[in-house]
């Protein structure tokens, strides 16, 4: 989609325009639920924030200044995934584009390319399968690239946990993937 393709449909959704809208969700929705399926504990409530999110782009576009369009929605799908977040532990109980997989804070341990002979399917669950404290942090530094300042301010937690909870997060991984790696 070009840019003044998308800016068309941007105008389109400031209108209130249902057709511009579809467009929009249908172009970014696949990989928008691989944000939500990283910060919740299921595919049912991944789509649920999928939805909720794409609810607050529509009600708030209005507010997108320029810039990427993708990274400004990026953000709203990740603080609705936390928002939900929390809301599950006051009430107790991946984006993976195609097939790929991508860390961006990893050293060269071979941790990562190991990674990478696996298939996304594969680590999403595992990754799933991690404490949910860890595997938010985890998803937000390794995936979304966050710092850990950030971090800690997102899910209010200190720089340390934060830390603490990759690391964690890191090897709990590592070891759970050794038998898939091989």
């Amino acid at each position: 989609m070009s840019t003044s393709d998308l800016d068309a449909i941007l105008e389109g959704c400031l209108r209130k325009d249902p057709k511009c809208q579809r467009i929009l969700y249908e172009k970014y929705a696949r990989p928008m639920l691989g944000i939500c399926q990283r910060y919740s504990p299921n595919q049912m409530d991944a789509e649920d924030v999928l939805q909720v999110a794409f609810v607050r782009v529509f009600r708030f576009i209005d507010t997108f200044k320029g810039g990427s369009f993708e990274g400004w929605m990026k953000k709203i799908f990740v603080r609705e995934s936390i928002n939900q977040y929390h809301s599950r532990r006051r009430k107790p109980i991946d984006y993976l584009r195609d097939d790929n997989f991508i860390f961006s804070n990893f050293q060269g341990d071979g941790f990562c390319d190991a990674l990478s002979a696996l298939s996304a399917k594969e680590i999403l669950k595992e990754l799933n399968a991690l404490p949910d404290g860890s595997r938010m942090v985890f998803s937000l530094f390794a995936i979304e690239g966050y710092s850990h300042p950030e971090i800690a301010e997102l899910l209010g937690i200190s720089e340390g946990t934060s830390k603490s909870q990759y690391a964690r997060a890191r090897q709990l991984l590592k070891t759970r993937l050794k038998h898939l790696i091989v």
